[in-house]
């Protein structure tokens, strides 16, 4: 009974943003705090707005990123269960993530399609407790996400223009508790994103995305560590929600070289309302499936650019995020709260053609105390830092 109860932890894996997506994407969107939706003009776009590749010039578009993401220790203060008071710290974390982004030159008879591809993790990273009864709940919970997302886009007028493109997401999960849990799994699942564009003024512009829900089935995975009369190793499946995310954006050049934008980010994290863990061997598990009754969070994002001669700019940005993550259901495979973040970066046009950057960003999460079955304490320090370079390239 115990080892099925620890399984039911296996709700989610990181503490990067609202739940466990990466909104960060890109080196332009780390130095903006992913204020960069309305006013995408790099190779980028086919990611945030990949409508805006209609707008961009008519050569091929590269980009090459690299992310380092460090995750800070979090720290935890009060007791667990039966388990008295006492202080625990969880492992720090660091992670490097490539990505990729293509954007073609126009096609059709009047120039008005353009085809875009972006590789890319847009969620994921770990969470582990190595050692006392945090262990037992949660010694490794690790998500790996690789999104494929080839998009098109089509310019209906010279100031409005729509996209559409296909999520082909992979993803691998690992749980590994003390009590002897060892569930790993993997899967591939589609889902799909919409956007719109809609510049009135060569200075304002105006956009609307919307990236579907993409349930990550981690199916054929195997579930060891039983003992008898049940076997050491059987297959197992698990499904985590990738949230839909609906965003609006508006940008406008205050000047020349001056861009303001605001962003506002809706993720429907209510799709995650219960957790369901199926081991056929085993028949139908006590307690499933578990309650998480998440809620839907907002993110609100200001991105600044400011041009500096010819071919220098300079981004800042600002964001606060919401945690999706009840008190009832909080645990420490995920222990969330809300967040504010700030950034900042640079890129340098060295020719007509190339560019070069990098980008840094703070997450600081706010200490969070929380009461339920299980858990009596207090979670603080958690933070993460993201650290972007990138190069931009067109020919």
């Amino acid at each position: 009974m115990k080892k099925l109860l620890l399984v039911s932890a296996v709700a989610a894996s990181t503490l990067m943003a609202s739940g466990y997506k990466i909104p960060e994407q890109s080196l332009n969107s780390t130095a903006l705090a992913g204020a960069y939706v309305s006013n995408t003009s790099a190779a980028d776009a086919a990611y945030y707005n990949p409508a805006n590749m209609a707008f961009m010039s008519s050569d091929k578009h590269l980009e090459l990123n690299a992310m380092y993401i460090h995750l800070n220790p979090v720290d935890f203060s009060g007791s667990v269960g039966s388990y008295g008071d006492h202080t625990a710290q969880s492992a720090s974390e660091d992670f490097i993530i490539p990505q990729i982004y293509l954007v073609a030159k126009p096609m059709g008879e009047d120039e008005n399609v353009r085809i875009g591809l972006s590789i890319n993790a847009p969620a994921g990273l770990s969470k582990r407790w190595p050692e006392g009864i945090e262990a037992a709940y949660a010694e490794e919970f690790t998500l790996k996400v690789i999104e494929v997302n080839p998009t098109v886009s089509y310019k209906i007028m010279d100031d409005l223009a729509i996209a559409v493109g296909a999520r082909f997401v992979y993803s691998e999960g690992i749980v590994k508790t003390s009590g002897g849990l060892d569930l790993e799994g993997s899967s591939w699942d589609l889902g799909y994103n919409l956007a719109l564009s809609y510049k009135p003024y060569e200075a304002w512009g105006m956009a609307l995305t919307y990236r579907s829900n993409v349930d990550l089935t981690e199916e054929g995975g195997q579930a060891t560590g039983y003992t008898a009369p049940y076997p050491t190793s059987t297959p197992a499946s698990v499904t985590l929600p990738l949230p839909a995310t609906l965003t609006l954006a508006t940008d406008v050049d205050v000047t020349e070289s001056t861009n303001i934008e605001f962003v506002y980010e809706r993720a429907f994290w209510s799709a995650y309302d219960e957790l369901n863990i199926e081991i056929p061997a085993m028949g139908p598990l006590p307690g499933q499936p578990a309650a998480k009754n998440w809620e839907d969070s907002n993110t609100v994002r200001l991105g600044l650019t400011q041009g500096i001669g010819e071919s220098v700019k300079v981004m800042v940005g600002l964001a606060y995020d919401e945690s999706p993550v009840p008190d009832e259901t909080l645990g420490f495979e995920l222990p969330d709260s809300d967040a504010f973040i700030g950034s900042v970066g640079v890129r340098w046009a060295m020719s007509e053609e190339l560019d070069v950057g990098a980008a840094l960003l703070y997450d600081k999460k706010k200490d969070r105390s929380v009461t339920n079955d299980t858990i009596d304490g207090k979670f603080s320090g958690s933070s993460a830092t993201i650290l972007s370079v990138g190069l931009g390239y067109k020919f």
